[in-house]
């Protein structure tokens, strides 16, 4: 029986609510940002509520969460043009930041954190905006075209090994995200992190087969290991 991740990956009318790496990472992350915003400025500024700075970053921070709830009704067919719309309002929503900051309503080291959390979530949607990067709800006309532009011996031992890769045999279309693509994607986000770490987000594997996993990467020179055994942690290159 399918699991509900695979089918997501291999419908493309799944809805993106269904995608948990979407709804912890991207969305959550964003809405998070948002609170904080109105948190600050409500609850240490009395004038920021009739600054127009303040007003300005108030608005880029609801327009950005009203944004990101729009992705969540997104499906395959439409989450590409949703998935930029929310990336062009983070850009908005960094460069109100920095003017509120200039206007000393958020100090440099809140600045620092939002500019964090901001870059992190703009590289979890990579995937979904970029193409080169395969979008996981999409069917298989994407994936021919993006392997196109891959390297062809990485396109094949990706798609050859059974470690590396998984293929449905349904009629919708192959599984389009492989072990290695969701390990990478815990990088891109965390920047670096534990084998402890990635297992909590890459459910189905063991710490063995992720560490086989990212022995791999290290050896194609695309992840880079610090520290040994327990603190071992890995970062992309």
């Amino acid at each position: 029986m399918e699991s509900k991740e695979t089918l997501l990956k291999t419908n493309p009318t799944s809805g993106i609510l269904e995608n948990i790496e979407y709804y912890k990472y991207i969305f959550k992350k964003t809405e998070k940002m948002a609170c904080a915003v109105f948190y600050i400025l409500r609850g240490g500024h009395a004038e920021a509520q009739k600054d127009s700075v303040a007003v300005n970053l108030e608005e880029a921070a609801q327009t950005l969460l009203d944004v990101a709830l729009e992705t969540l009704k997104s499906t395959g067919k439409d989450l590409e043009k949703r998935a930029w719309n929310l990336k062009y309002g983070l850009i908005r929503f960094e460069s109100k930041l920095r003017v509120a900051n200039a206007a000393r309503f958020i100090d440099t080291e809140l600045l620092e954190v939002f500019v964090h959390e901001i870059e992190s979530v703009q590289r979890s949607l990579r995937k979904y905006v970029e193409p080169a990067v395969v979008n996981p709800l999409v069917g298989g006309d994407v994936m021919r075209e993006t392997i196109r532009g891959r390297r062809p011996a990485r396109v094949k031992a990706e798609l050859t090994s059974g470690e590396h890769s998984t293929v449905s045999s349904n009629s919708v279309g192959p599984v389009l995200q492989s072990r290695r693509d969701r390990v990478l994607n815990v990088l891109r986000d965390k920047g670096e992190a534990t084998i402890k770490d990635i297992v909590e987000v890459v459910t189905d594997c063991s710490e063995k087969t992720i560490q086989r996993e990212l022995i791999s990467l290290i050896k194609d020179n695309i992840v880079s290991k610090e520290g040994e055994r327990r603190w071992s942690k890995y970062k992309l290159v």
